[in-house]
């Protein structure tokens, strides 16, 4: 197939009244001759800033087609946008369809590899940041994501800032000498391990990648590698609220606060002082640093974090009039990282009108690690044609509340 492609440039702001946050572009590629995907869809979302991207956040998506209807890329996604605005950085998402096996795309030899040089080139040709092109990469992964983001570690030793692994690697850390190769160019790249329970059984049909798993932390934390291993008490292979451990240990790593570092107990959940002695006993895992430490224990224990007085940044809303006389309401929000998003309160002359997200026991995020459904509007119509005036508020995981916006 010729190596042409079409690219479309989509400018974001939530209304021409917010401040401006952010360009989004798009991207799709078919593969060139001896490539197996069929094509790529990749999004792209850079913060609105003079400031040069400091490095690019990439997604990447687990096996069987990438389903944007179900799972949309996180690049209009306000938990990743507030990380990818604190710390200057484009977040990517690339979105595969294969006729058959993920290895069609997650070997970097099927043209993966590729595929991603040749979106970032253009992307930066069409923002004007030339630095994408050579910016380091932050790698997330869920599954044969982590897979791909595992290879691709080894093929670029430095080009990595951090990565964090939801399930995955079996392929890779289940061959002694793969794990001797990523153990030596990883070993002081800082990781994230995070694993449902219910894969640690048997019965899981994700119980293969468990062991290799175990096997890839011990040989890292035997080195005095800087690994995380997190097991989530309530899912089995889903990302689920898995994000906020990612997220945060992102944006720890990313404001440059993991020296020391901290280590803590697997099985008892303790912190141990940091001395030489333990630097390699790969019964503890590394953290970034002591307030990490907190979430981490906290969220082994039940899967999820309550932020007590977190700091919460109030949310732009803006309102304008339609033709028929309608109020159409749209918004832009900041969520702390560490609690995210979990509804919308619309305040209507002073008194809460509609709440839209999230039931308490619902889960923040897909099991693919999307805006779930009810979140993903930015905007919404009130049918009065009376005039009212509006405020909004957000709600984080715990329930607690951000100030309103300006009515």
């Amino acid at each position: 197939m010729k190596s042409v492609y079409f690219a479309i440039a989509l400018l974001f702001s939530a209304s021409s009244v917010l401040a401006k946050i952010g360009d989004a572009y798009s991207i799709i590629l078919p593969p060139l001759e001896g490539e197996k995907f069929e094509h790529v869809e990749f999004a792209c979302w850079l913060p609105e800033s003079d400031k040069p991207i400091q490095a690019v956040i990439i997604h990447q998506h687990g096996c069987t087609n990438a389903s944007p209807d179900k799972h949309p890329p996180v690049t209009t996604d306000f938990h990743w946008q507030a990380l990818a605005r604190k710390h200057h950085c484009a977040l990517l998402v690339p979105m595969y369809q294969v006729m058959g096996n993920c290895d069609e795309w997650n070997d970097p030899d099927s043209g993966s590899e590729r595929a991603l040089f040749t979106a970032l080139e253009d992307f930066a040709r069409q923002s004007g940041h030339a630095e994408l092109n050579a910016a380091p990469w932050v790698l997330w992964g869920h599954s044969g994501g982590s897979s791909w983001s595992s290879q691709m570690i080894v093929r670029h030793p430095g080009r990595v800032l951090a990565a964090s692994f939801r399930g995955g690697c079996s392929k890779q850390f289940s061959v002694p000498e793969f794990r001797a190769q990523f153990s030596s160019v990883a070993r002081d790249l800082p990781l994230i391990f995070v694993w449902g329970k219910r894969e640690s059984v048997p019965e899981s049909s994700h119980f293969v990648s468990w062991m290799p798993m175990n096997a890839m932390f011990r040989e890292l934390r035997a080195k005095g590698g800087r690994v995380c291993r997190v097991i989530d008490p309530r899912s089995e292979h889903g990302c689920d609220d898995s994000r906020l451990m990612s997220l945060s240990f992102f944006d720890a790593v990313l404001s440059g606060d993991t020296q020391p570092g901290a280590l803590a107990d697997i099985a008892t959940l303790e912190e141990r002082k940091v001395n030489e002695a333990i630097q390699s006993d790969s019964t503890l895992a590394w953290l970034p640093n002591a307030n990490f430490a907190k979430l981490w224990r906290e969220f082994s224990e039940t899967g999820t974090l309550s932020p007590v007085n977190p700091t919460l940044t109030a949310p732009e809303l803006a309102v304008s009039r339609g033709h028929e006389g309608h109020t159409h309401l749209s918004w832009s929000i900041l969520p702390e990282i560490s609690g995210g998003l979990r509804a919308l309160r619309i305040h209507r002359d002073g008194k809460l009108w509609k709440e839209i997200g999230l039931k308490p026991t619902d889960l923040l995020a897909t099991s693919r690690d999307a805006t779930p459904e009810i979140l993903r509007s930015h905007e919404f119509t009130d049918e009065s044609t009376e005039a009212h005036t509006y405020s909004l508020t957000f709600l984080d995981a715990a329930g607690n509340e951000s100030p309103p916006s300006q009515p």
